[in-house]
């Protein structure tokens, strides 16, 4: 996911630019102008040069050519890097301290949201995370703009590379093996769902207890990531929780109707 604002810093870049922000934006429903705009440039032009693509229009002709082309594209727009249990000192503080603050509050079902889930293994993270504390009464969604991704993530099925950091207990415990890969057994695919989302367009889900949304909006332009945080709260029931990443820090939580109990957890006050 990645980098222009508005049309008028889009012009620097030239014609041909901003005619190949258009025209990708009908092929794949993602919007440009909405990412940091000098940091888009470079990382489409990195790909051209590596693709041997002259120009932008060849590049907008060819998206629109050749479907392997723009599903290489869109999967490298994406940015679809995950792992389990990323930054496992904050997975730590989730399962001991806001856990538990969630479960004194529910009165219903559990409900998780973990956005921009890539190939799903943040999302089983979090299924594990309440499966361990004996918590059946979940429902975790998982949610991405990359088809392949979620196909991927629906699999359950992962490389052992792409499974190192689940510690072995739990490995045991709610993966099985088939052939080289681990497979989700079927006590956490359960209670996980996942579908097409994107964060910049799509109608929220609502009355969330936690949300997860890490290492996702770094790339979005400052207005964008304004607009998303509102749409996050606003997702939250009142006491819910927001979970972001290690370089997402919100400094004006209040302005979101939210206020920090940990670091990089935020709690919905209204």
């Amino acid at each position: 996911m990645s980098d222009p604002v508005n049309s008028t810093e889009l012009y620097p870049f030239g014609a041909d630019y901003l005619y190949f922000c258009t025209k990708a934006a009908e092929l794949t429903g993602i919007n440009l102008h909405n990412y940091k705009g000098k940091q888009m440039y470079r990382r489409l032009v990195n790909y051209m040069n590596r693709r041997n693509i002259p120009d932008f229009a060849t590049f907008a002709l060819r998206l629109q050519r050749d479907p392997d082309e723009l599903s290489r594209f869109v999967d490298y727009l994406t940015i679809n890097v995950s792992e389990f249990f990323r930054n496992r000192e904050h997975w730590e503080v989730l399962a001991e301290k806001v856990v538990p603050l969630l479960v004194d509050q529910a009165k219903w079902r559990i409900r998780v949201w973990s956005a921009g889930s890539a190939a799903g293994q943040e999302t089983y993270s979090a299924a594990i995370t309440f499966a361990e504390r004996s918590l059946n009464d979940v429902f975790v969604l998982g949610t991405d703009i990359d088809e392949m991704s979620l196909s991927k993530a629906r699999a359950g099925k992962y490389t052992a590379s792409e499974a190192k950091n689940v510690p072995q207990h739990l490995l045991d415990k709610y993966f099985r093996k088939e052939d080289d890969l681990y497979v989700v057994k079927d006590s956490i695919r359960q209670i996980v769902s996942f579908r097409r989302h994107d964060l910049l367009s799509s109608e929220y889900p609502g009355n969330m207890d936690l949300i997860i949304c890490r290492n996702v909006l770094i790339y979005f332009s400052e207005q964008s990531k304004r607009d998303v945080i509102t749409r996050l709260s606003a997702s939250l029931r009142s006491g819910g929780v927001l979970f972001m990443g290690a370089t997402e820090a919100i400094f004006n939580a209040k302005d979101y109707d939210l206020t920090q109990i940990f670091p990089f957890f935020y709690r919905r006050t209204l």
